[in-house]
């Protein structure tokens, strides 16, 4: 009798806290709604007059619904992998969202190769872990096959991490950021869970460029410091980039 009341209890509290969940998936999802139906507005009135401030306002929504839409993503993911039992499905939904993500590991001439197909947020956005889950699960499924084919997972003791943060060129040129506002832990953390020895200053120094290209993205190079010379030279040097400099659409500074 015992036995039956305490899974009745387990249950009822299963089922609450999934009731939970889903309906802080549904908040997250009628926000997101509530700030594209504002940018969408304000995009009408911007038609009309083409002015500089609608625009800032407008995206001004439209990050703050692309933060709704993270956050709806992070707690979609976090109820699908918590209410899992089933491991192989576990496990096909974590390599899918490693696909979905479009998340590129490569080595080579001992130099490890990310590709994010996104810009890392401003380090005052409390809100990250859209970026180190699927991260670090594409590390973890790439260490996984390495070991799987008897191929070499590097660890480095003295390191740099170059990170390259490339703007889509066919946008503004205020959006790009100072290198020192940008939020790099989340990232340094996700490497150094698999190829670094210490992500302390002692053991990994960073640097940080930026390029334009056909769109936003970051790649990153983990290597050896003493590797860092020889990669800088053979980067074509990009155009200055000044978000100061002439160019279509008033935007606003991201900083």
């Amino acid at each position: 009798m015992k036995s039956n009341t305490t899974e009745k209890r387990k249950k009822i509290e299963i089922t609450g806290h999934l009731e939970w969940q889903l309906l802080e998936v549904q908040r997250a999802a009628g926000d997101m709604q509530e700030k594209l139906a504002e940018a969408r507005s304000i995009k009408t009135l911007y038609d009309r007059s083409a002015s500089s401030f609608q625009y800032g306002q407008m995206m001004d929504c439209m990050v703050e619904a692309s933060e709704y839409a993270e956050r709806l993503t992070e707690r979609l993911r976090r109820l699908v992998l918590g209410n899992t039992y089933d491991s192989l499905k576990k496990e096909e939904y974590c390599f899918k969202l490693v696909q979905i993500h479009e998340i590129h590991i490569a080595y080579e001439n001992h130099i490890l190769k990310a590709e994010l197909p996104f810009l890392l947020p401003h380090r005052k956005n409390k809100y990250t872990d859209y970026i180190y889950k699927p991260f670090f699960l594409a590390l973890q499924d790439w260490c996984m096959e390495r070991q799987k084919g008897g191929k070499e997972i590097p660890v480095y003791k003295q390191a740099i991490v170059c990170f390259v943060h490339e703007y889509n060129q066919m946008l503004p040129k205020s959006r790009i950021r100072d290198h020192d506002n940008i939020e790099e832990k989340q990232v340094v953390d996700a490497l150094g869970t698999y190829f670094l020895l210490s992500d302390n200053g002692l053991y990994l120094d960073t640097y940080h460029t930026t390029a334009r290209g056909e769109r936003d993205c970051t790649f990153l190079f983990l290597m050896d410091r003493d590797r860092f010379p020889g990669w800088i030279v053979k980067r074509q040097p990009p155009a200055p980039v000044s978000k100061n400099e002439t160019d279509f659409g008033d935007g606003i500074s991201t900083g």
